[in-house]
């Protein structure tokens, strides 16, 4: 996986502070690390937390899936390639957006054993060539990066909460 070190910098070309476009959230869950993994790690089944996320269907080749969305009456689906997949440590993959041409966001969740249970951090941060995946400007990319850091700054809260009914249920 390539890393970006210079994040703000990346963004000189769309006048776009990335800092602004990352964020994390965390919760406790009474099940194992390994168990929590499994879940996320099977991606047709977001949907059941995710308020954006639909689900989605992994290729043969169980690197590269297609994941499914809508907001409001939008839909579309998001060509996403996994880069960590250690069961019990951390589930994440890149979306690289309609066509699966541009690395756009990154979507992760880590997982650390705790008493009471495993701390799961979501976490979710645009890439320095977002624009690139739109085709859009300045303006239209700041616009749809203002719009989709609102739908995660909402929705990242309530998928974890949602993953850990559904998971301390499952008892």
């Amino acid at each position: 996986m390539r890393v970006v070190e210079d994040r703000c910098g990346a963004y000189r070309h769309l006048g776009v502070d990335a800092t602004a476009y990352r964020h994390q959230e965390a919760i406790t869950i009474d099940r194992s690390p390994e168990e929590l993994y499994d879940l996320v790690a099977e991606v047709s089944r977001m949907g059941e937390w995710s308020p954006v996320c639909t689900g989605g269907s992994y290729d043969a080749d169980g690197e590269w899936f297609t994941g499914t969305n809508a907001m409001g009456d939008s839909t579309w689906e998001t060509r996403c390639r996994v880069v960590a997949s250690e069961r019990g440590r951390e589930f994440a993959f890149i979306n690289h957006g309609l066509e699966g041409r541009v690395e756009m966001v990154r979507w992760a969740f880590t997982f650390r054993p705790v008493a009471g249970g495993t701390d799961v951090t979501q976490t979710w941060q645009v890439l320095p060539h977002y624009g690139d995946g739109l085709g859009l400007d300045e303006t239209g990319t700041v616009a749809v990066l203002d719009m989709m850091k609102d739908a995660a700054l909402e929705g990242m809260p309530q998928t974890l909460a949602a993953l850990k009914a559904a998971a301390e249920a499952a008892s």
